[in-house]
Order: C-alpha cells, then structure tokens, then sequence
C-alpha cells in the first residue's frame, strides 16, 4: 500500500541520564493518514547545492506548523501521540493522493 510521509517534531522525554530533546523526524502515514513508521534519528537538511540545501531546510520548518508529538509505549509497541492532546498522531494525505 502507497502511502506519504512529512516532517514533524518529536518530544523525546528527560530520562535520568539525558536532558528532554526536541527533534525534527520523518513520519510515516499509510493513505487513511494513520503513523505507520517514524525515523530513528532526527532529520537534517541536505543538498547537491547551496539552494538545494536551502529548500531542504525550508521543508524541514513545515514541522513546525503541526502539533509536537511524543513516542508512547503500548502494551503491543510504540505510537506517536500528540503532546497537547494525547491523541493519536496522524495527517491529512496530500491532495489527490489515492489507493
């Protein structure tokens, strides 16, 4: 099954031996806008040129204009759910995106 994905914030809590950590991930959507993976590591911008590396990193802000999200451990795995509201993480698909 086709899918998108988009960048988002995730909130990493404080553990005893590292500081709270905000950071800039890939999320994963299946086509109904339900989190199907997330990146392990934080996103950085890249590119070929100076102005490709411009437009990466202005991608990368477009995190910033959807809610912060937080791993949350399930009894069966992980989910991202929304800091604010605890509610499940997922996205609207793009337009015209279909099965």
């Amino acid at each position: 099954m086709s899918g998108f994905w988009n960048y988002r914030v995730i909130f990493c809590e404080a553990t005893k031996d590292e500081a709270a950590l905000y950071q800039i991930h890939e999320v994963e959507y299946n086509l109904n806008g339900k989190v199907t993976n997330w990146s392990e590591t934080g996103a950085a911008p890249f590119g070929r040129s100076i102005e490709e590396l411009q437009a990466d990193a202005e991608r990368l802000k477009s995190a910033f204009d959807k809610p912060v999200l937080k791993v949350e451990r399930k009894p069966r795995g992980y989910e991202l759910v929304e800091v604010e509201s605890g509610l499940e993480a997922s996205a609207e698909p793009p337009a015209g995106l279909s099965e």
